[in-house]
């Protein structure tokens, strides 16, 4: 099999890839589209942010079409803290206030956004700032007028997206949106689940700071079904911050993607490791 790679992509992908193994993965997955849920806490690890980028550039390499969609939660708090003003969450949500949104927006484009396009332009790969408020690529249904200028999607314009995988860009997609001339602050998770399932993506991968779902012996599940999942929420196996997560994967699942995938974002090149290798790394949800 001929691979177009450099030498210092050769090297990266040493002791990751027999090629004999990613063979099947590399022909199974050609163009099929990959939705990715990263965490805007992620890219404070200069070294596990790095591997991001170059793990994204050679998946794209290898055939498949990876879209991005970030959240900014922690550097958001931040920078309201500096500037003196209160974080408040009902069920969760942020509540965004004229003054939040605009911290939020300058925060998840300026600070995020570009920071994850340029990492990726350092590493080799073209990639496309997507803020969800631009181009009307996300208008939302506001929610409960005490949350401020929140919503969840309503309508995504996956031509657009799909059109900028046909030219070669990697989308890299801000958790915003409009409803007429305003912006609104969305869940990344939510955002991350409604495109995989409007982009029917064969797979919807949630990056977060655990290994996975794990069973009552703290183990980590490999595979689990739809009707699985659901058990060990009611069993209380899957709990707290977990809950949102897998309900996420749940509802794309159940809509149109393929599969959904909980991935440990601490792990060096996860995307790597998961993809194309037959351990895998995280928790897949599977439809059975």
């Amino acid at each position: 099999m001929k691979l177009n790679l450099s030498t210092n992509e050769k090297k990266y992908l040493q002791g990751i890839l027999s090629f004999n193994e990613a063979e099947k993965y590399i022909k199974k997955f050609n163009n099929k589209i990959f939705v990715i849920k990263y965490g805007g806490s992620a890219l404070d690890n200069r070294y596990l942010a790095n591997n991001f980028a170059k793990d994204l550039v050679l998946i794209k390499k290898l055939g498949i079409l990876p879209v991005i969609v970030h959240g900014g939660g922690v550097q958001i708090s931040e920078t309201l803290k500096k500037k003196n003003i209160e974080s408040k969450f009902i069920n969760g949500l942020r509540v965004t206030d004229k003054k939040t949104i605009t911290i939020v927006k300058k925060v998840l484009i300026n600070r995020i956004n570009k920071k994850i396009v340029n990492l990726i332009k350092q590493a080799g790969g073209k990639s496309v700032s997507l803020p969800g408020h631009k181009k009307k690529l996300i208008e939302v249904k506001p929610l409960k007028k005490e949350m401020g200028f929140v919503g969840k999607p309503n309508k995504i314009k996956i031509k657009k997206i799909k059109n900028l995988l046909k030219q070669d860009f990697i989308p890299i997609i801000a958790s915003l949106g409009f409803k007429g001339n305003k912006v609104f602050n969305i869940n990344a998770d939510t955002v991350a689940g409604e495109l995989a399932a409007s982009l029917a993506a064969t797979r919807f991968y949630f990056i977060t700071n655990i290994k996975g779902v794990m069973d009552e012996n703290n183990k980590l599940i490999k595979e689990i079904t739809t009707k699985k999942a659901k058990e060990l929420i009611k069993k209380k196996i899957i709990k707290e911050g977990m809950i949102p997560k897998v309900q996420t994967c749940l509802n794309a699942v159940k809509k149109s993607a393929k599969a959904a995938v909980i991935l440990d974002g601490r792990v060096p090149k996860l995307l790597l490791k998961e993809i194309f290798t037959t351990k895998g790394v995280g928790t897949l949800i599977g439809k059975k």
